[in-house]
């Protein structure tokens, strides 16, 4: 007895057909596109790390450019404008060399007890004046101009001074002959050690001659 093996219809065969497309793709995705999509995340976000390191280190190099760098002129120009010593014969020899060369004579100067401000003194000298206003003015303008920057360079040619106080009036020879009256402020580095100055001292300078003489001070 023959039996007759009946073919499966054409639409079943196609279903077939596409189950196992199906079922191999599912296989092949699992199996190796999944772990490879897995992998390319990972190595991904470890550029990213990387990347984001990198980017930090180059803002921090271009930082650290544009700092200005501190040279040893700077530091030489600095300890002169603002040593740590008052060296009070030192600042008295300045101001009677520009007073020398602006034709001025001052009465007297009365070095003061130094004022710790922060991180450094301020020593005040009192200055007596009798003589002619545009030379008191031009001894003001040498003064001022000891120390200044241009273009954030520090330049120095002596001690940094500062006008704390000025009075002046009107001599009795008239105008421009005034007599004057001021306090300059010379400064020093730190605050250890405040410079103390000594009130029994008066020094009388001309343009030419330089006298000290000693009084006794007012109680």
């Amino acid at each position: 007895m023959r039996t007759t093996k009946q073919r499966l219809p054409l639409a079943a065969q196609i279903a077939l057909v596409v189950v196992g497309v199906l079922v191999l793709g599912a296989a092949a995705y699992f199996g190796l596109v999944g772990p490879k999509k897995a992998e390319a995340a990972r190595l991904q976000r470890e550029v990213d790390a990387t990347q984001a390191q990198i980017d930090d280190y180059q803002a921090k190099s271009l930082a650290a450019k544009g700092r200005p760098k501190i040279r040893s002129a700077d530091l030489f120009r600095l300890a002169e404008a603002m040593p740590s010593q008052a060296d009070m014969s030192g600042v008295l020899l300045q101001l009677n060399q520009i007073a020398a060369d602006t034709g001025i004579t001052f009465q007297s100067i009365a070095p003061l007890n130094s004022v710790p401000i922060s991180g450094y003194q301020a020593v005040p000298i009192r200055l007596t004046f009798q003589g002619n206003f545009y030379s008191l003015v031009d001894f003001l303008f040498r003064l001022r101009n000891l120390v200044d920057v241009t273009h954030g360079q520090l330049n120095a040619t002596g001690r940094l001074f500062a006008i704390d106080t000025l009075d002046f009036a009107e001599a009795t020879a008239g105008f421009p002959q005034i007599s004057a009256t001021l306090v300059v402020d010379a400064f020093v580095y730190g605050t250890l050690a405040p410079a103390t100055a000594t009130p029994t001292t008066t020094t009388s300078t001309t343009a030419s001659t330089t006298s000290t003489t000693t009084t006794t001070a007012a109680p």
